[in-house]
């Protein structure tokens, strides 16, 4: 009975933190990052709890287009699911 306070103690501080490690891009972000990209009308795929900057295939270029898109978010320090 004694161990359970310094078990539950070493598990709170094992890891377990608020907020997150991560900066990840929001939808605006990715909007506007597609924008600079030449991709005016892009909507972001909502991706778990992240987004994601795929280019549709319809859309010119859009291989090269969507690495834009995840090189100029990964520049700011932001990140995007892929």
């Amino acid at each position: 009975m004694k161990r359970i306070p310094a078990v539950v103690g070493m598990l709170l501080l094992s890891g377990c933190f608020w907020g997150s490690e991560y900066n990840w891009a929001d939808e605006k972000q990715i909007i506007d990052a597609a924008k600079r990209c030449g991709v005016e009308d892009l909507k972001p795929t909502k991706a778990g709890d992240a987004w994601a900057a795929y280019v549709p295939d319809t859309v010119p270029d859009h291989a090269r287009k969507e690495d834009c898109i995840y090189n100029d978010l990964h520049k700011q320090g932001l990140l995007v699911t892929r």
